[in-house]
């Protein structure tokens, strides 16, 4: 809906979804000291048709070993998962809708790509129900190639990290001495804070970037 206030102006009233998405945003970035970790992350031998969903795999596989990763801030505590639910970023007509792929640590890569298809169809259509995007403990983008090569995403509150995954590019790169072209795809892990430093997400993210790569060759 909206209004006209003066010649060659509009008005355009922040409601519905857009509304919701508008107030969690204010509320990450009011509440949640965000920091970005970006490195650089070699896709060449990668499925990129399948790399939400590697994705996926290997954050949960690091959930274990980096529990606060995986985990929310209410009031003073930390409340860490066993579960790693993943929250991944939908564009639809409607806005962002995020459902949530659950139990990525103990799920084949196969089995999470199906449900990324099936979750997404329902987004688009809009059939999600609440079920469907409730339950997460961290969140996933993957902007493709319409998101840039980079990008620094706000945090959901009240979860402690998103991981971006960015558009691969084919890159010069220098290799065993000797520059070869590569396709390169910048990760990023936004994190917080107040409960995680910054030398163990450097550690994260440099781990999660090699559990993608090595995907590719197993």
């Amino acid at each position: 809906m909206s209004t006209t206030t003066a010649p060659g102006e509009r008005r355009i009233k922040i409601s519905g979804i857009r509304k919701i998405i508008s107030d969690r945003m204010v509320l990450s970035h009011t509440q949640i000291p965000g920091v970005h970790v970006v490195e650089e992350c070699d896709v060449t031998e990668v499925d990129l048709s399948r790399i939400v969903a590697i994705t996926c795999s290997s954050i949960g596989q690091l959930s274990a070993t980096y529990p606060y990763f995986n985990a929310h801030v209410v009031d003073s505590e930390i409340v860490c998962f066993d579960e790693c639910n993943v929250a991944i970023a939908v564009d639809t007509p409607r806005g962002l809708m995020v459902p949530v792929i659950r139990n990525v640590g103990n799920r084949k890569v196969d089995d999470i790509q199906e449900e990324i298809r099936r979750l997404a169809a329902l987004a688009r259509d809009g059939k999600l129900t609440p079920a469907d995007m409730t339950g997460a403990t961290v969140t996933l983008t993957s902007p493709g190639k319409r998101g840039g090569v980079l990008a620094t995403p706000l945090i959901n509150h009240p979860q402690t990290a998103i991981i971006g995954v960015h558009r691969a590019v084919q890159r010069p790169v220098v290799r065993d001495g000797a520059v070869v072209v590569r396709t390169l795809s910048n990760v990023t892990v936004t994190f917080d804070h107040r409960v995680i430093d910054g030398a163990t997400a450097g550690d994260y993210t440099l781990e999660l970037c090699r559990l993608i790569e090595s995907s590719g060759i197993r």
